[in-house]
């Protein structure tokens, strides 16, 4: 199984993996594409897996991070990948 990071450094070098997350319209969706690719966590562990490094990475508009802020992880995950 593949950790979450190291899944997230695969996505991020991999034109067709982002372009498979951007088609993810919800979280089941999300759940499928994450045991399709063998990774070790819960969608939940992934959106907060992408929060964080963005956030360290100092890339949240004003939008974004209200969604983060209130909770919405998922509203978050979405504006990232350009669904929001």
């Amino acid at each position: 199984m593949k950790t979450i990071q190291d899944f997230i450094k695969e996505i991020e070098g991999s034109a067709e993996l982002q372009a498979a997350l951007k088609a993810i319209k919800d979280k089941d969706s999300l759940a499928a594409f994450l045991k399709k690719y063998d990774v070790d966590g819960t969608v939940e562990d992934f959106g907060k897996a992408i929060q964080a490094q963005a956030e360290a990475e100092g890339e949240l508009s004003d939008e974004a991070a209200e969604a983060v802020a209130g909770g919405d992880w998922w509203g978050f995950v979405k504006w990232l990948f350009g669904h929001g």
